[in-house]
């Protein structure tokens, strides 16, 4: 077949083009930095695309050429400056869409998140619901596929639990006992495939959920394990790692904190859809597909955690400080050289490795600047990958 990916650099959508390239299907797909693909995966026709501009469907027609599958992949969980939830989940998908029903595709598949529903309250949902239902008022075969968390090396939410799990006293909204059926990457893709074989006509709205369901902090002991972690001292019966419930107020106040700064995962709707929970029924997409998905404990053990997992997750928290606390020390460390410290102590340091007269003052100055400009720059990066 050939296959429309969008999202294709992302997490999951990068999944589905590896394994789809794998069972002989053609892949075109869209992302935003073609040219830094291409190189990586030359038998795939990159093409661009801007999920942040691409919202009328005239942009789309031209990509859509000779295509009998589409396939929406794209996604993020938090919103910055330059990406929005109304634009990448649900102008450019709803966009995406109405130009595939215009060239005559009949086949396609959102992949949406489960809690999309009418009960859905965090814009992260609401967006997501707003282009599900735009796709099933269009006379295709659509199939939505709403992944509960979706777990495997490489995925935000497994780093991000990961860290959580690798800390000695770990963490809990409340008590934990949130709950989730979270499903695993290789599975997210083996219905992926099997639906392709066997496309259902009509509309369909699946959630893709594992079996059975667990709270938040069973997830975190289970990833524990998977990184290798020990949960209790051998010979002693005291546990070495303990639970740090944090009351809601608490926790909705430091959300609303990271919320006003705009940093951290811990967001007011992020918390709000850990309370809610995340399950399904994991039989509709048997049924459909044939693909019964595993237990995580089962999927975490066919992709044993390396030394790089198990460094990642206790560096998980411990980077971002890190990369701060760098970017502030050289740029204190310019102020101080420039306006703080003594100037003829600098002068006297200088000239102990030959630098005298006129080119004394510049040097130091030169100096001070670079070391401010190293300091902003180390700031700015921190930004940027926080975006």
């Amino acid at each position: 077949m050939h296959i429309f990916i969008t999202g294709a650099s992302g997490f999951i959508g990068q999944r589905l083009m590896i394994a789809l390239l794998a069972e002989g299907h053609q892949i075109v797909a869209c992302v935003r930095q073609p040219t830094k693909w291409q190189p990586r995966f030359p038998e795939v026709q990159w093409i661009q695309g801007d999920y942040t501009k691409d919202h009328d469907p005239q942009r789309w027609l031209p990509r859509l050429s000779n295509i009998e599958v589409v396939i929406n992949a794209v996604g993020i969980i938090q919103e910055t400056k330059a990406q929005r939830f109304e634009d990448l989940h649900t102008r450019a998908p709803i966009a995406l869409f109405q130009a595939a029903q215009q060239v005559g595709i009949q086949k396609i598949l959102q992949i949406s998140a489960l809690g999309a529903d009418e009960q859905a309250q965090s814009q992260y949902h609401l967006s997501k619901r707003a282009a599900d239902e735009a796709l099933l008022a269009l006379a295709v075969d659509a199939v939505i596929f709403q992944p509960s968390i979706v777990i495997g090396r490489g995925s935000d939410s497994t780093r991000l639990f990961s860290g959580l799990a690798a800390w000695p006293w770990i963490p809990l909204v409340e008590s934990g006992t949130q709950r989730l059926q979270p499903i695993h990457i290789d599975d997210l893709v083996a219905c992926v495939s099997a639906l392709l074989r066997h496309w259902p006509s009509g509309q369909l709205r699946v959630p893709l959920v594992g079996a059975p369901s667990l709270t938040f902090l069973e997830l975190l002991l289970v990833l524990r394990e998977w990184l290798n972690f020990p949960a209790e001292v051998v010979g002693d019966k005291s546990k070495s790692v303990h639970y740090l419930p944090i009351p809601l107020p608490i926790m909705t106040g430091l959300a609303k904190i990271t919320d006003h700064l705009g940093v951290g995962w811990l967001t007011t709707e992020n918390l709000g859809m850990l309370r809610r929970g995340n399950c399904g029924d994991p039989t509709l997409v048997t049924t459909l597909t044939g693909v019964k998905p595993r237990t995580i404990q089962a999927s975490l053990r066919s992709t044993p955690a390396t030394t790089g997992d198990r460094w990642q997750a206790r560096l998980f928290f411990l980077r971002p400080c890190l990369r701060w606390s760098i970017g502030l020390l050289w740029l204190f460390t310019g102020i101080i050289s420039a306006w703080l410290y003594p100037v003829a102590n600098s002068y006297e340091l200088l000239a102990a490795t030959g630098i005298t007269g006129i080119l004394a003052p510049l040097m130091l100055y030169l100096a001070a600047t670079l070391d401010m400009w190293l300091g902003i720059a180390m700031l700015l990066c921190a930004q940027l990958v926080k975006s």
